[in-house]
């Protein structure tokens, strides 16, 4: 746990924003900003109280402010955005971050959806704009940029995808990453809105 939880920590140092860490981004913590009790109520809020209530909580400089008894790690967000990305992710969503991370960073990673756990995350207060097609594009004058709301994410085999619509505006949920190692199921909990 303490080597995902230092890989997941590196993701928030060395990411710009969580995927794109999101589904990830490069700034100094914001922490000096909120008390910790501020943190962890902005990272407890990522998940219904029953997962982030008995979570680890992380601060996005990578300190551990509360150790968990569940399994899941929830984090309050990427600065610079004061914190608007709060996530709390179970077992296998540490592990396809810390995968995530390294390739974004073009280390050598080992991911496959075929055969990864099936995972879920959380992220209850929304993200902030992301790709929809390439897992680490950054330029956004390109490809299908989107901010989701209040979400869920799944990871399952690419296999069992097939039929989900890809585009984040269809209503529903739909694929994000299609034909990436990354690719995951993004579940809205409210209306997507194209943004402007």
């Amino acid at each position: 746990m303490k080597i995902i939880q230092s890989s997941i920590a590196f993701l928030f140092i060395m990411s710009p924003n969580l995927f794109a860490s999101s589904h990830s981004h490069s700034h100094d913590s914001d922490h000096n900003h909120y008390s910790n009790e501020e943190i962890i109520e902005l990272a407890m809020s990522a998940a219904p109280v029953n997962v982030s209530s008995k979570a680890t909580i992380m601060g996005s400089d990578g300190t551990i402010l509360k150790k968990g008894s569940n399994g899941w790690v929830c984090m309050p967000g990427t600065p610079p955005n004061e914190n608007v990305n709060p996530m709390c992710v179970d077992p296998a969503w540490q592990n396809w971050l810390q995968e995530y991370m390294k390739g974004s960073v073009g280390e050598a990673h080992d991911y496959n959806s075929e055969t990864a756990s099936f995972g879920v995350s959380y992220m209850l207060i929304g993200d902030i704009p992301v790709d929809n097609d390439e897992a680490f594009n950054l330029d956004t004058s390109q490809g299908n940029w989107v901010a989701e709301g209040p979400h869920l994410m799944l990871l399952l085999p690419e296999s069992l995808m097939r039929d989900l619509p890809k585009d984040p505006y269809a209503g529903g949920p739909y694929v994000m990453w299609e034909g990436s190692e990354f690719v995951h199921v993004m579940v809205p909990l409210q209306v997507t809105e194209p943004l402007k």
